[in-house]
């Protein structure tokens, strides 16, 4: 929605392999990309790449997993065991984990909240009953 509204290139997780540092810095470094990257904020919190706007997507807990889990996001990619990694842990819930992390840390960036659900009037907007079936990468149905 982002890309689309301001005619940005958008740069979906899997063109950093998720958690590639060193290649998700690289397109950062790029102009006019709109990078989706919510395994990164550890990193981005961290040491934040030079000249950045942060949207942070607030969405339920419970939302993120039924995503996650109807996605494979552990089974076949790892996702939570790799995220848990930049905590420390090898247990959890690594989406709770980027929320307090994100609550509890300063921002040298410039950002904004929103929240998942105040979307649904976008145009680009696919409603959760046609998201049932989606796969990774997959943005509309």
């Amino acid at each position: 929605m982002i890309a689309a509204d301001t005619g940005h290139r958008y740069v979906d997780e899997m063109e950093f392999v998720v958690n590639d540092e060193s290649k998700w810095r690289e397109i950062l470094a790029s102009d006019g990309v709109v990078v989706q990257s919510p395994g990164m904020l550890v990193d981005l919190i961290d040491d934040p790449p030079p000249g950045i706007f942060v949207v942070l997507m607030r969405r339920s807990l419970e939302a993120i997993h039924a995503s996650a889990g109807r996605i494979g996001w552990e089974e076949q990619f790892r996702g939570n065991t790799i995220e848990l990694r930049k905590f420390g842990r090898v247990g959890g819930d690594s989406a709770r984990l980027k929320y307090e992390y994100w609550e509890q840390h300063p921002k040298p960036f410039s950002y904004l909240e929103i929240e998942y659900e105040s979307l649904r009037s976008h145009p680009l907007f696919v409603a959760d009953d046609l998201r049932r079936t989606f796969g990774p990468l997959q943005t509309e149905p």
